[in-house]
Parts: structure tokens; sequence; C-alpha cells
């Protein structure tokens, strides 16, 4: 009996070792579908985290790219010209100049202010000899007991002429021969002095000038694009002593406008920073932007006044004080009120900002030299209050490249440099914005947009120097045209 009970119980237990073999390899093969799944499970969750983080970036790209399309004059630094969407089809001149038909008649419009030619300027000219009078008497049919009819008509005459310099020979005399006749024939300050205000005010091209003499000369003056340079090149060694008197003058003022913009030459980058005040103004050229331009020109240096730039804070290791320019203020605010229109502290600052300014003006007026201390103080308040609510709204803010690359960073700077955006209310004779900078650097993006740049550094100082004279002449109401042909005479100018 007990032999059999054991052997059947033998039996049993080899069916179930070998089911509980079979489960096992069951197991081990289940285990190692399990394995295989988490380890598809995690590549799938990477991948799915590498997806999220790149759906992240292409709407952050797809937000700045919205932002980039949205710009305009108004919410950046972007000219007014490209305000306009290009037309599709240019057409016409008008069409590619962003012009397009209004509908009205060619010339003067009904109701607008007429300006022609008046007989009292042409009188009050005559009478003060800053113009010469050709007389020329006509016979007309009418009554001869009449007064006679006396008309003017405004004319310029422009003729080429040869000066034959003659040089004699004394024992006794103190000069010698001019550097300028060591050649035997030279061009005149005249054509050096309209080539040069041309060439660099209105930005003509060295070639187009060159035709301009020709047809106006009749074929006489044939001047070659080198020379014209080269007009440029003499012009910039001798206003080298008028050029230091700009540069006091700017040390001397109160107040000094600087800002810089970029050109070429030779395919490379360079950097035009202006000094300026509202009667003097200095341009240098160099390769690189920071501090040691700056230390290089030697100008911010010894500058003891305030200092207006639009948020270079390079320049806040400079000057006396620093001021913010609110115009470029007011854009970046636009910019946050065009793309995140729900957020209320943009509107709230930019309306602050600009009425604070309006009100300026009509105290100015009244001969006000500044705000009571209570109208500054309830100033500060309302500028605190927007930011407190600033601070809440922009963590609201949806749009991750909003909030962080545009929102927040405005927010800092209104935060760390109140000081300096508030300025123009303690002091009436600060300025609110740094758009004097900008009607001085202008014409050096006209330049590049014309020509692309220059052919070298040498040539681009030499451009800036003639300007620098140019400009502070039109600035102080004196002919630009004289004070180029004062200067290549080898006066000195601006000595205050």
């Amino acid at each position: 009996m007990r032999k059999g009970i054991t052997n059947d119980m033998f039996k049993q237990l080899e069916e179930i070792s070998i089911k509980l073999d079979k489960s096992l390899d069951k197991i081990n093969e289940q285990s190692l579908i399990i394995h295989e799944l988490r380890l598809e499970i995690k590549k799938y969750e990477e991948q799915s985290k590498k997806d999220k983080e790149l759906i992240k970036k292409l709407i952050e790209e797809n937000e700045r790219l919205k932002n980039q399309n949205n710009k305009n004059s108004n919410n950046s630094s972007k000219p007014s010209s490209t305000n306009m969407i290009t037309p599709k089809k240019r057409t016409s001149a008008n069409s590619y100049n962003y012009r397009f038909k209004t509908g009205n008649n060619k010339g003067g419009q009904y109701n607008h202010q007429g300006y022609n030619l008046s007989k009292k300027d042409a009188e009050k000219l005559i009478e003060e000899n800053k113009i010469e009078v050709r007389e020329i008497t006509h016979i007309i049919k009418g009554d001869s007991k009449k007064e006679p009819l006396v008309k003017y008509r405004y004319d310029l005459e422009i003729k080429p002429y040869i000066e034959r310099h003659i040089f004699k020979y004394e024992e006794n005399a103190q000069e010698n021969l001019p550097k300028e006749f060591y050649t035997d024939v030279t061009y005149g300050s005249s054509i050096k002095a309209l080539s040069i205000h041309l060439g660099c005010y209105n930005v003509i091209a060295y070639n187009r000038l060159s035709d301009f003499f020709s047809v106006i000369s009749n074929n006489v003056l044939n001047i070659s694009n080198g020379t014209l340079v080269n007009f440029v090149k003499e012009f910039s060694k001798k206003s080298e002593a008028t050029i230091a008197n700009l540069e006091n003058n700017f040390l001397n003022g109160t107040t000094g406008y600087t800002d810089e913009t970029g050109t070429k030459f030779e395919k490379q980058k360079l950097y035009v920073r202006n000094y300026s005040n509202e009667e003097n103004v200095v341009y240098k050229v160099h390769k690189n932007k920071g501090h040691k331009p700056i230390k290089d020109d030697d100008l911010l240096t010894r500058f003891c006044g305030g200092i207006m730039g639009d948020h270079d804070t390079t320049l806040y290791s400079y000057g006396s004080r620093n001021y913010e320019c609110n115009i470029h203020l007011g854009r970046y605010l636009m910019e946050l009120m065009e793309n995140i229109p729900d957020t209320k502290w943009p509107f709230l600052m930019y309306d602050l900002i600009f009425r604070m300014n309006n009100t300026r003006k009509i105290a100015i007026e009244y001969g006000l030299t500044k705000f009571s201390d209570d109208k500054i103080k309830e100033y500060r308040n309302e500028y605190d209050e927007i930011l407190k609510l600033a601070k809440e709204e922009n963590k609201k803010i949806k749009s991750s490249y909003y909030r962080l690359n545009k929102a927040k960073p405005l927010y800092n700077r209104l935060l760390k440099y109140k000081q300096n955006h508030l300025y123009f209310i303690e002091d009436f004779s600060i300025p609110f914005d740094d758009n004097l900078s900008e009607r001085d650097l202008r014409i050096f993006k006209n330049k590049t947009k014309i020509s692309g740049g220059f052919r070298s550094m040498n040539v681009a100082q030499d451009f800036a120097n003639a300007l620098s004279i140019i400009k502070t002449s039109i600035k102080r109401k004196v002919n630009p045209f004289d004070s180029i042909k004062d200067i290549l005479n080898n006066k000195i100018l601006f000595a205050n």
C-alpha cells in the first residue's frame, strides 16, 4: 500500500514539477515581453518629451515670426518706409515707391495753401544786397502814362572759368609757393565744396557726380572719381582743427546725445557713433561696439553732463546722469499692446508716459521749468501702481515667448531704470527722447542703402568728418557750402 501511495505521490509531484517548469518558461517569456514593452514605453516617453519640446519651440518660433511680421515704425526701431506692404505687382514708379492713385487732379489741390514766389521776398533780397540784379527793359503794348510794370525772375548762372596764377620771384619775399600749387593745374574751392556737399550730404554717387560736373560745364570739367574722393580726403585733413572745436563744444554742453548705427566696409561691419547736442555733431567710425571705441574717442570719458541714449547700458559708465529714450519705450509698449491685448499694463504705461510729456509741453508754454513736487509724486505713484499690475499680469500671459522674451524684460527695465525714464518730469531742460541722435545718424542709413557702405575705414572717417561740418552748419543755420569753402581755404570754424 505504502509503496503504491509513494509512487502516486511521486508521479503527481513530477507532473506538478513539469507544470511549474512550463509556467516558469511562460513567466520568463512574459517577463521578457514586459521588459521589451517597458523599453518601448520608455522610448515613446522620451520621444514624446522631445516632441513636446519641439512643439514648444515651434510655438515660440511662430510667436517670434508673428511678432517680426507685425513690427513697424510705431512698435519697433524699423524705419517708416517699412510700414507699407510691398505691392505684389510693381507696374509703375508710383507703385514701386509705395504710392497709389488718390483720384485727385494733378498739381495743387483745392483748399490747399499755395507756395508761390513772393515779390516782397525778392525786393527784400535786393535791398539787403544778397543777390545780384540784372535789369532788362521790355516794351509792351499799353498806355505810356502808366507806371512801368515790374516783375522778377530768379535764375542761376553756372559758368566755369580758369584762374591764371602768376608767381614772381623776389629775393626778399617771405612767402613760398603754396602746396596747393605744387601741380600745374588744380581745382578751386567752389568746385571742391560743391562736390563734397553733393557727395556727402546728398549722397550722390561719384560717377553720377562726375557726370553732373561734365554736363553743367559743357564738358569742360571732366573730374575723375578718384579726384572726387581726394576732395573729401583733403577736406577731412583740413577740418581737423574745426572737428576739435566741435568736440570741445560737445564736452562743454549739459546734455549729450549719442547712439550708433551699423554700416559696412569691404563686406565687414562698421559702426558709426554720433556725439551730438542742439548745435553740434561729431561722427566717429569703428570696427566694433562696446567700451573700447568709446574710450578711443575720448569724449564720453571726459563728458560731465547727462547722456541721452536708447537703453545702451554701456553708456551708464559715463557722464553724471543717464537718460532713457521714452520714444523707444513707447515702441516696445506698443509691441506688447498689439500682440497681447488682454494685458492692461502696457496700455496704462504708454498713456502715462506720453500724458506726462504732453502736459510738460503745455507747462513749458506757460514758462514752467518743472512740475510741482506734489505732481511729480503723483506721477511716480501712478508709475509704481502700473508696475505692480504688470508683475501680476505677466504671470498670466499664455505665450511663453511674449511672457519671457518681451513682457518680463520690459517690466524689469521699467523697474530698474525708473529714475532714468522719469528725469524729464523733474527738469524740463532734460530731453524726453533720443530723436536728435536718430536724425543725425539717418544719413548713414541712406549712404548704406545707396552704395552699400564704404571702401575703407579711412574713407568712412573722411566722410564722417565732412558730415560733422555740414550737419553742424545746418544746426547753426550757417550755409554749409560757405563752411566747406572756408575750411578748404584753411579757416578754423565753430570755436564756440
